[in-house]
């Protein structure tokens, strides 16, 4: 197993603007690697699976991708190691895998990226099942800072390294302090602008937006798009 040195001892508890170790919670897929990657520069970073061999395995890419040191653990091990969970999960099937981590994420502020979406007819349709993802994570963690963003920052862009990303980040979560978190966060990776979108409950337009944005490449022909606002 590859981690970090020391970064399996719990996370201390930090101030509000104290973020240092960032855990991604199934970071193995495209969004989980893009984001290892992207913010391996400016924190520690662990990528979590259920499979700790795969963990090791996509976190030593990881780290030849950006020259930084990425670890890998299992989901729950990242969880309670990590100031800062961001869950880059593909949908909300993995709601048992969240309620397991309740303990390990008590206190600490949660990014969910997570998107219930359905392809029907050569298009993608929003699909929560109450209220948003981003809501039902608050629900099942309520001792955390949950937060919503990520959404229209696509993962084979975060991938290229050399790609800049001139895009906005809209944030849903309850209290403004938690935004101030997740904008440091968000704006850590060059180029990116966080915008407060309101509280959770407007994580229901945020999430929306990726499948309009991949709705609208299908229909246009376009790849990997993403929003700005000016």
């Amino acid at each position: 197993m590859r981690v970090l040195s020391g970064c399996l001892r719990g996370s201390r508890r930090r101030s509000l603007s104290e973020i240092g170790r960032i855990g991604i919670v199934g970071g193995t897929g495209p969004l989980g690697r893009g984001l290892a990657a992207r913010l391996s520069h400016s924190y520690e970073v662990l990528i979590g699976s259920r499979v700790e061999t795969r963990a090791a395995e996509v976190a030593e890419e990881a780290s030849r991708l950006t020259g930084r040191k990425v670890g890998g653990a299992t989901n729950l091990d990242v969880a309670r190691a990590c100031d800062c969970a961001i869950l880059a999960l593909p949908d909300l099937a993995a709601t048992e895998l969240i309620q397991e981590m309740e303990k390990e994420l008590w206190g600490k502020l949660v990014i969910s990226p997570i998107v219930p979406m359905k392809l029907k007819d050569g298009r993608f349709t929003y699909s929560p099942s109450d209220g948003s993802a981003a809501e039902t994570v608050a629900s099942i963690l309520e001792g955390s800072r949950v937060a919503a963003a990520f959404h229209t920052v696509p993962a084979p862009k975060l991938l290229a390294m050399g790609e800049r990303l001139e895009y906005t980040v809209p944030v849903a979560s309850e209290r403004r302090e938690t935004f101030k978190e997740v904008a440091a966060v968000v704006s850590s990776i060059q180029d990116l602008k966080p915008l407060y979108a309101g509280p959770l409950s407007s994580a229901r337009t945020v999430e929306a937006l990726t499948p309009l944005l991949l709705n609208l490449g299908r229909l246009n022909g376009g790849k990997n798009l993403s929003i700005r606002i000016v």
